[in-house]
C-alpha cells in the first residue's frame, strides 16, 4: 500500500513539474512574448498603466520626463525592433516633439506624472463615449473601425507624397 501512495505522489510530482515546465518554455516563445495585453477597460487600469510607462521612462527618477529620456526611450525601442527585423518608422523625432508639446499643458519643456496621467484619460476618455468608466465591446469595436479608417486615409497621403516626389527625383 505504501509503494502504491508513494508511486502516485512522485507520478503527480513529475507530471506538474513537466506541465510547469511546458509553460514556462512557451512563455519564452517569439508568439507569446508577440502577444501585446488586452487594453484598458477601466478608468483605474489607464491610470495604472500610465503611471507603470512614466516610471519606465522617467530614466532618474525625478518625477518629470524630459526629451532627452524620451529620445532614449525611443532608441531602446527602435534596438529591440532592429533586433525582431522590424525597423522603426522615419519622423519619429518630429511626432514625439508635437506629442511633448500637447502634453506638456505648463509649458515647462518637462512632462510631470499628473500631465501624463491626463493625456491617458484624455485618450480613455475619447473611447468610452458614454462616459461610464468602462470600455465596452461596442466602444472598443467603433475604435478598431475609425483606427483603419485614419490608417486607410494616412496610406494614402503616403502614395500621393511618392507620386509627387517620383517626377521630381526623375528630372
Amino acid at each position: 500500500m505504501k509503494k502504491l501512495i508513494l508511486s502516485a505522489t512522485l507520478a503527480a510530482t513529475a507530471l506538474t513539474g513537466a506541465a510547469f515546465a511546458a509553460q514556462t518554455a512557451s512563455a519564452g516563445t517569439p508568439q507569446a512574448q508577440k502577444q501585446r495585453p488586452a487594453p484598458p477597460a477601466t478608468r483605474a487600469e489607464v491610470i495604472a498603466r500610465a503611471d507603470a510607462r512614466f516610471a519606465r521612462i522617467d530614466a532618474d527618477g525625478n518625477g518629470q520626463i524630459t526629451t532627452a529620456e524620451r529620445s532614449a526611450m525611443r532608441e531602446k525601442r527602435a534596438e529591440r525592433r532592429e533586433a525582431r527585423g522590424k525597423a522603426m518608422r522615419r519622423g519619429g523625432e518630429r511626432m514625439m516633439q508635437r506629442m511633448m508639446a500637447r502634453i506638456d499643458t505648463n509649458g515647462d519643456g518637462q512632462i510631470s506624472r499628473e500631465e501624463h496621467r491626463q493625456a491617458a484619460l484624455t485618450r480613455f476618455a475619447r473611447i468610452d463615449t458614454d462616459g461610464d468608466g468602462t470600455v465596452s465591446a461596442a466602444e472598443r469595436e467603433t475604435i478598431k473601425v475609425k483606427r483603419a479608417e485614419r490608417r486607410e486615409r494616412w496610406a494614402e497621403r503616403r502614395a500621393a507624397r511618392q507620386a509627387q516626389q517620383q517626377p521630381a527625383q526623375s528630372n
